[in-house]
């Protein structure tokens, strides 16, 4: 009797660990839009069917039974073709520090950012910001971000203000595209990023500020994105943005998500 209770208790609990992950992928609007309209339309089938049958239409309900074999045969590679890229960002999840499995190899990690850091890119945005130059800077956390610094140009120097700022400042050969900031270094520039196909983000958004909300999609990393049209500085995560703030207030943020220490 007390196997059977634990072996329920452990099926309760594995299928609370599939639903749990299954509604971290249908955060997406995307998906959920692709969910829905997947769900009505094998409805939509089941309905014409049955209802083909009650009036005899035979040879609409024999076409039909065949489409819902088909159909229910071929959905599980349905549904891997639908919901390739909110599979591969759950997937993609399932090692950082906000998953479950993340929390167990979390002391492993030595991606460490320092208050210093922080301050350099807090104080380079600034500057970047009056005087209305583009830029996008990508910060790696769990996420490993190797794969898109093969588009760019491999610097892996020591970042520094100055450093940010001629990048980023035209005529420079490094300034399209993005940086993306491992540890405390600029590991690399001009770097390409995928660009959100969110169709709610505003049209007020360039492909910037895509790239910037884009690569949040597909990693944890965190996106900093500087208007050239309004110097205005922002800042996204998991697919969300915020806008317009300050430079102490992005300094903030920063600090309290990639959990810095502050130093006396």
């Amino acid at each position: 009797m007390n196997t059977t209770i634990v072996m329920t208790i452990f099926d309760v609990l594995i299928v609370s660990v599939l639903v749990y992950y299954f509604l971290i992928l249908l955060k997406s609007t995307r998906a959920l839009q692709l969910a829905i309209g997947l769900t009505l339309f094998i409805l939509f089938l089941y309905v014409l069917s049955w209802f083909s049958k009650i009036v005899g239409f035979h040879t609409v309900n024999w076409l039909l039974d065949g489409v819902i074999n088909i159909l229910t045969f071929s959905l599980p590679i349905l549904v891997v073709i639908l919901f390739q890229p909110e599979l591969r960002r759950l997937l993609g999840k399932l090692g950082t520090s906000e998953s479950f499995f993340g929390r167990f190899t979390q002391f492993l990690d030595t991606n460490t950012i320092t208050e210093k850091t922080v301050n350099i890119i807090s104080e380079a945005a600034e500057i970047l910001s009056k005087k209305k130059i583009g830029a996008l800077m990508v910060i790696e956390r769990e996420s490993s971000l190797d794969s898109f610094e093969e588009s760019g140009v491999i610097i892996d120097g020591v970042i520094s203000k100055e450093i940010l700022i001629t990048l980023f400042t035209p005529p420079s050969l490094l300034h399209d595209g993005a940086i993306i900031v491992k540890k405390n270094t600029i590991q690399a520039a001009r770097v390409i990023l995928p660009l959100t196909d969110n169709l709610h983000i505003t049209r007020n958004f360039g492909t910037r500020h895509r790239a910037g909300i884009g690569i949040t999609e597909d990693t944890d990393a965190i996106g900093i994105i500087l208007s050239e049209e309004t110097g205005r500085i922002s800042l996204s995560v998991s697919g969300r943005i915020t806008s317009n703030l300050t430079p102490a207030e992005l300094r903030g943020m920063l600090i309290v998500m990639l959990k810095v220490k502050k130093t006396s």
